[in-house]
């Protein structure tokens, strides 16, 4: 259920058939959402597609805690660019 695609995503883990990374998923996980409450977010995305990317953070953090990083960075860089 979880693939990587080059050109899709950077090649990034992603639920297969959608465009959602699995860093996403557990990004709002690690907030604290439900898979409910993802779900509401993620709507194209069913009960165990989310089971599924979660399995695959747990299998895979150090992959997955990476991409987390590299979009805090992103995220970091472009708020000091903020006038």
């Amino acid at each position: 259920m979880i693939v990587h695609t080059p050109g899709i995503l950077g090649g990034t883990a992603r639920v297969k058939g959608h465009r959602i990374a699995v860093h996403r998923v557990a990004g709002w996980w690690k907030l604290g959402l439900t898979i409910e409450e993802i779900g509401e977010r993620l709507s194209a995305l069913t009960p165990a597609e989310i089971h599924a990317a979660l399995a695959y953070y747990h299998l895979h953090r150090q992959e997955i805690e990476s991409c987390l990083e590299d979009e805090r960075a992103v995220c970091r860089r472009l708020e000091h660019e903020q006038p």
